[in-house]
């Protein structure tokens, strides 16, 4: 069982709910937040291994969000359905640890979710 917490943030109840299921049943403790002030919030509380965050959100946007919680850690893997180059660009500059395009294939986010845990840990391990 894996014991790490993540952080689910999209204002898309349906994608959201899908993520936290997916992620719960791949071991994960899961958190969820509906927007971007409630994401940089629930960061602010607790501690998380990963957060994987939409772009386009209420409030403060997905990058944002990153921009004001440095990294590492979490890893923060952000999430789209529009190519929008200039928060692209700006994702890239922040250190996202991926930007994952939607729709996208379960395997390919619990994959990046999986590496970016392990990056985490790792950073963890040599502070």
């Amino acid at each position: 069982m894996n014991a790490s917490a993540v952080l689910v943030a999209d204002d898309e109840a349906g994608m959201r709910d899908t993520l936290v299921a997916i992620l719960e049943h791949h071991g994960y403790r899961v958190s969820s937040a509906a927007d971007g002030d409630a994401a940089f919030g629930a960061i602010q509380e607790r501690a998380f291994d990963v957060v994987i965050m939409d772009i386009r959100m209420p409030g403060r946007d997905g990058v944002s969000v990153l921009q004001e919680i440095g990294v590492p850690p979490p890893q923060v893997i952000l999430m789209t359905a529009y190519a929008q180059e200039d928060r692209l660009h700006a994702a890239a500059n922040a250190n996202a640890f991926a930007i994952l395009h939607k729709p996208f294939d379960t395997r390919r986010m619990l994959g990046l979710v999986a590496d970016a845990n392990r990056l985490t840990h790792e950073h963890s391990a040599t502070s």
